[in-house]
């Protein structure tokens, strides 16, 4: 029986500071939940955030097709195979969309550690913003 996980071993979480895994799939990251961002904001390992920002960054999904369907086109098109031709184009299309969407899910993590980022290099306190940390909810 394997126990190996399903996904391939990512660095970020090899560090154990807490990260929720995004996902390893070529239709982009797991969509983001409350619990994730909650994860995120409370991790204090820059390390740990800077690798899982590297890993969201890397999402291009299926950008290879987009690709190899241009090729499909200009081979088709030389053999004088317009319906090849079309559907190269189509596959082309739908690639680009997978990767827009891929790119999509993958920015709203990358904001996530961003802003985490920021409030680590900043130094200021409080978890995340929170209001007890005076930092969200109050006019000054």
């Amino acid at each position: 029986m394997d126990l190996r996980p399903p996904y391939p071993t990512l660095p970020y979480l090899e560090r154990e500071a807490g990260l929720p895994h995004m996902g390893a799939s070529v239709r982009g990251p797991r969509a983001l939940e409350h619990e994730d961002v909650d994860a995120i904001m409370a991790c204090a390992d820059a390390q740990a955030l800077a690798e899982m920002k590297a890993y969201a960054r890397s999402y291009f999904a299926v950008s290879g097709m987009i690709v190899m369907s241009a090729g499909g086109v200009v081979a088709a098109t030389a053999a004088r195979r317009p319906a090849l031709a079309l559907g190269a184009v189509a596959l082309g299309t739908l690639a680009a969309l997978g990767v827009m969407e891929a790119r999509r899910s993958a920015r709203q993590w990358e904001a996530v550690i961003d802003a985490r980022l920021t409030t680590l290099a900043s130094g200021s306190p409080g978890e995340h913003g929170s209001p007890a940390s005076g930092r969200i909810g109050r006019l000054h």
